[in-house]
């Protein structure tokens, strides 16, 4: 007879692994779910369990035979869906309801609540009306309403490429739903929400830089820079609607974070995610104000409470004041021979976190994915100018060599343009 709780993780990627550490740490024997043997979560989980997370069935079977005590998703989109159908069926405990999924788990669901509350969203356009659509309304972006990290995505710049585009969209969505936008070319933004009971707090705003130097595909992320120089059009412009979006979906206990774009002074919504993200935005809620996300995300998973409560009063989007980075190092496709750097950003003590994703001997082949990130790091700082120049000289340091010895980096940030301080 087991005596530790145990808690089930769906999926096994990379970002998932400090989820199932966390656990680990907390004392819980961890279940980890994915097809893949290989899977980096499965090196760190107590039990690693070869099963397809879509098997519903089999899922709920692992669960009943070993008495789990709670489940919770990993980062991806995809198995949001699976996590609430196996709450649902197990009796478990989870954070999300049906309707929290249809419309914080997609973005055709999120864009048609955006227009329900009165909140501006990106031009949209149907097949036919592209079709006959002028050469200078292209580009258009094409994308699945319901996966992550770029896939399936493609930039369009006329007629001739548009159904392979949109055949490859179909491809990756589920829900075979697929959305024809104008294409943006704007700042970026990014906002995450802590709710406790029917409490949500604002636990980060970031701007976004992006590279999109790969044409036809979707642009990936260079770095976030926060707080945002946008966070006080949000809450003037869009915080009471989404409180009152959420009220109205029954959204009271989890995480949800949502990226958009800023244009003439509107916040647009586009993309939303219910789940850790890639971002690792909880290693600076935990380091800046002591909230451990990580840590209410399992205690609900096992008992319906994100935590003490208050929790969401600990909340500071504004981090005490203080400056930070989530910096992304992204190579071109290629055969990754070795990459250079990476101890010497781990001996920084303003690097608080790295995150490395490819090593030598990996393959990169997914142009205009997270596929093609190799490494993410949380910088932080006291002042912005300090901010730029660990930027500068780690995008100098951090470098990712193919089998002919050529550099395959792809372009980062320009710290002096996303910070706004001039070189010294």
């Amino acid at each position: 007879m087991r005596e530790m709780t145990s808690l089930l993780i769906l999926g096994a990627t990379t970002e998932t692994v400090k989820l199932i550490e966390r656990a680990n740490d907390l004392g819980f024997e961890t279940f980890v779910a994915d097809p893949f043997p290989d899977s980096p979560g499965k090196q760190c989980a107590t039990h690693p369990v070869d099963i397809d997370c879509f098997d519903i069935d089999g899922i709920c079977g692992l669960m009943a035979r070993y008495g789990i005590d709670g489940v919770l998703p990993g980062c991806a989109d995809v198995l949001i869906p699976v996590y609430e159908e196996v709450c649902d069926r197990a009796g478990k405990h989870c954070y999300v309801n049906k309707e929290v999924v249809r419309v914080l788990n997609n973005k055709r669901g999120l864009k048609d609540a955006l227009i329900s509350v009165g909140l501006p969203v990106v031009e949209e356009y149907t097949r036919e009306q592209v079709s006959s659509m002028d050469f200078d309304k292209f580009p258009v972006f094409v994308k699945p309403a319901d996966n992550n990290s770029s896939k399936g995505m493609s930039v369009v710049y006329d007629h001739a490429d548009f159904d392979a585009a949109h055949d490859k969209a179909l491809s990756f969505s589920r829900s075979k739903t697929v959305l024809i936008e104008a294409y943006k070319e704007c700042d970026d933004f990014n906002i995450g929400f802590f709710l406790q009971d029917g409490e949500v707090a604002v636990t980060f705003t970031a701007d976004r830089f992006v590279n999109n130097e790969q044409k036809g595909v979707g642009s990936i992320t260079a770095g976030m820079v926060y707080p945002s120089q946008y966070t006080t059009l949000y809450f003037e412009t869009v915080h009471d609607k989404m409180l009152e979006l959420f009220s109205h979906l029954g959204f009271r206990n989890g995480i949800a974070s949502i990226q958009a774009f800023v244009e003439d002074g509107k916040i647009m919504f586009y993309d939303p995610a219910l789940r850790i993200t890639g971002g690792q935005e909880y290693i600076l809620s935990s380091y800046f104000y002591g909230l451990d996300i990580l840590e209410s995300l399992i205690n609900f998973a096992v008992s319906g409470s994100m935590g003490p409560s208050g929790l969401v009063r600990k909340c500071d989007h504004l981090f005490h004041g203080g400056h930070a980075c989530n910096l992304a190092f992204s190579v071109k496709c290629g055969t990754i021979a070795h990459v250079e750097g990476m101890d010497y950003a781990r001996s920084l003590p303003n690097v608080i976190n790295v995150t490395q994703e490819h090593f030598g001997g990996d393959v990169i082949s997914k142009a205009g994915t997270a596929q093609q990130n190799i490494a993410r790091m949380h910088l932080v700082a006291d002042s912005r100018s300090e901010l730029s120049q660990l930027i500068d000289e780690l995008q100098k340091r951090i470098v990712a060599f193919d089998e002919d010895g050529s550099n395959m980096m792809l372009a980062g940030m320009d710290p002096r343009v996303a910070l706004g301080v001039t070189a010294s």
